[in-house]
């Protein structure tokens, strides 16, 4: 049977490298090493070693993803295109999607919310710029009709357009009326606003002017 012939620890802390037969084996947690038992000159199965390497290369794999997560909160959309572009397998994906969620991590809900927080605190949209962003995110559409209809009522969107409007306007006074009012639409437009709400704000920026 395979012989555990010695145990170094790794310059990261809390991981060690596992050599079986003098030959590096598998690395494994301080918390997994303690676990197991492992020592120098034990006798190991080789279904053992197995298990430890699958073990191992699960809480790398966890690390990676808890590291994507913590620059901003992520969609279940997201995190499957993470698992495509780093060739994740699926019995692993399965495995990290329900500790996720069991720890209240992934919940397209909760990051939908933080979405709409977001956007409408530091970069005023209207809706069918965010209704766009979080279709993109995958989100359903039926919960992105759900959450919009409950942060921002036509009101909330009017007043983000004016906040927008409002740092516009600094950069095109120097304009003729005509070119002011074309040029601010288009620029509600573009971030999302509709047709209807832009118009009505430059039309409020037009009178407040006279």
């Amino acid at each position: 049977m395979p012989q555990i012939t010695d145990i170094k620890p790794q310059k990261r802390k809390q991981r060690f490298n596992v050599y079986v037969d003098e030959r590096f084996a598998f690395a494994v947690s301080a918390e997994a090493l303690a676990k197991a038992g492992l020592k120098t000159n034990q006798e190991i199965p080789e279904e053992k070693i197995e298990e430890l390497t699958k073990e191992d290369d699960f809480v790398k794999i966890y690390e990676r993803v808890l590291k994507f997560f913590s620059f901003r909160p992520r969609s279940e959309k997201e995190l499957r295109d993470w698992f495509r572009k780093k060739q994740i397998g699926e019995e692993t994906q399965k495995l990290i999607y329900q500790k996720l969620r069991n720890l209240g991590y992934l919940d397209d809900e909760e990051f939908a919310k933080w979405w709409i927080e977001q956007r409408t605190t530091f970069r005023p949209s209207g809706l069918r710029l965010l209704t766009l962003e979080l279709r993109q995110k995958g989100i359903s559409k039926d919960l992105i009709a759900k959450l919009l209809n409950c942060h921002i009522v036509k009101d909330k969107e009017v007043e983000l357009a004016r906040k927008v409007a409002g740092k516009k306007l600094k950069l095109l006074k120097h304009l003729s009326d005509l070119e002011l009012r074309q040029k601010l639409t288009a620029a509600l437009i573009r971030r999302g606003f509709s047709f209807e709400v832009a118009k009505k704000v430059v039309d409020e920026i037009k009178s407040s002017s006279l």
